[in-house]
């Protein structure tokens, strides 16, 4: 049985071991990077389609951003209220329903219109009211529809784009490795140091090649997606259609009701009796 000293000294020569291995990939992977950048090593580069559709993704990627950043700007104009929703989801909670600010204007006009509904002007006030809160209820109803129609797929698509990019960053560590192994068999200097070495290139190649497919699968399979939420853009726009039209409607019954309102060019004003005065 070993020892507890001889325990812990095997126990530090394998992590040592595992460190200076470590430290090799690492080092050898710099200096495949540098020498890349200044020109003066070769390099494994991919092929066109595969160039091609991690443009398209990181494409997509990119203005799917930033169409859902713009798109919940619109939802809801206010910082603050957009970074506690976004802790709100993150958390796994429900986003608070608030007031819209349609919905607070027509509770401000109704309260005005209350505290002066003696007057013409209070009667205009409590009818616009009215209408501006129903006005702003339709609003939240295009929120909360634009938000799960649209915003929520975008957000759980972006989601899983980590292990998408975890599988490029191997792709791309085993590429390095790949590329300083063959530059190491070019620098050999004899003929049994090349034969040795090539033994590390077969093996590193094998690595990139399962590597490469693995990448080029997943990368395929998220482009066809992306290509598929085409669908959640269609259902963006008729909920703006329905929201644009039901307050395009709400607005001219508005219109109609405030024009032609009972009291208008009425002095509803209460007015002195004359026998009151004498």
């Amino acid at each position: 049985m070993f020892k507890p000293e001889e325990e812990c000294q095997a126990h530090a020569v394998k992590t040592f071991t595992e460190f200076n291995h470590f430290f090799m990939h690492c080092s050898r992977r710099f200096a495949q990077v540098t020498g890349e950048k200044l020109g003066t090593v070769q390099r494994t580069d991919y092929d066109r389609e595969f160039q091609d559709l991690c443009n398209r993704v990181d494409k997509h990627s990119f203005w799917a951003s930033m169409l859902t950043s713009k798109v919940e700007l619109v939802l809801q104009p206010n910082p603050a209220y957009r970074f506690e929703d976004f802790v709100t989801e993150k958390i796994g909670n429900e986003r608070e329903i608030r007031h819209t600010y349609t919905e607070q204007l027509g509770i401000c006009m109704l309260n005005a219109g209350s505290d002066m509904s003696s007057s013409d002007y209070g009667q205009a006030l409590l009818i616009m009211g009215d209408y501006e809160n129903r006005v702003g209820e339709s609003e939240h109803k295009m929120i909360r529809a634009a938000f799960e129609k649209f915003v929520k797929p975008f957000m759980d698509s972006a989601s899983k784009e980590g292990a998408i990019n975890s599988e490029r960053r191997t792709l791309t560590a085993l590429r390095l490795d790949l590329d300083a192994a063959k530059n190491r068999v070019r620098a050999a200097k004899t003929a049994d140091e090349m034969k040795e070495l090539e033994q590390f290139v077969d093996e590193a190649q094998k690595k990139f090649d399962e590597q490469y497919e693995l990448c080029r699968e997943v990368l395929e399979d998220r482009d066809r997606q992306n290509a598929a939420m085409v669908v959640h853009l269609e259902d963006f726009c008729r909920v703006q259609v329905d929201y644009f039209k039901e307050a395009h409607e709400l607005a001219i019954e508005m219109e109609k009701k405030v024009l032609g309102r009972p009291t208008k060019g009425k002095d509803m004003r209460p007015r002195k009796d004359s026998s009151d005065e004498e």
